[in-house]
């Protein structure tokens, strides 16, 4: 099948229940999506699907064809959401903070000027043990103040 992943079109032969995640990481050696519960219940395998954060371990890839895939290596080093994520000093873990950027980049680009209601109800389905909802909040906040396309 051909995928378009990051702006590139690939062909990966893929099994009917294999999930994006695992396309992903297994064949395609993005290994920014991060599996940890494997359930959709902890955020860590975020990906851009048509611009919409959708979670790759929950997704099966053979339903994505003609679809835009965007990982956090598509993601450029100078984009705001990841410049405002070290001005704010958020923490540097593995595990949420590529799901939580995806997330963000998904959520401004739907909404400008988001409430601290509005970033926390979008990462409400994040498991995130860091504890640092306020430096995210302040991160997602100062990005949205710049106009982009995710």
């Amino acid at each position: 099948m051909r995928l378009r992943i990051n702006g590139k079109y690939c062909e990966v032969d893929v099994a009917p229940e294999e999930t994006l995640l695992h396309v992903l990481r297994d064949r395609l050696n993005l290994m920014g999506s991060v599996e940890l519960c494997g359930q959709g219940e902890c955020g860590a395998c975020i990906v851009l699907v048509n611009k919409k954060a959708q979670k790759a371990c929950q997704i099966k890839a053979c339903s994505l064809q003609g679809d835009r895939i965007r990982t956090i290596e598509g993601i450029p080093e100078d984009h705001p959401v990841k410049q405002a994520w070290l001005s704010e000093n958020v923490p540097e873990c593995i595990y949420c903070k590529y799901g939580q950027i995806m997330r963000a980049i998904a959520l401004i680009s739907r909404m400008l000027n988001p409430s601290a209601e509005d970033i926390k109800e979008a990462l409400n389905t994040d498991r995130c043990n860091c504890g640092e909802n306020n430096k995210i909040i302040r991160a997602i906040n100062k990005a949205s103040k710049y106009s982009y396309d995710s």
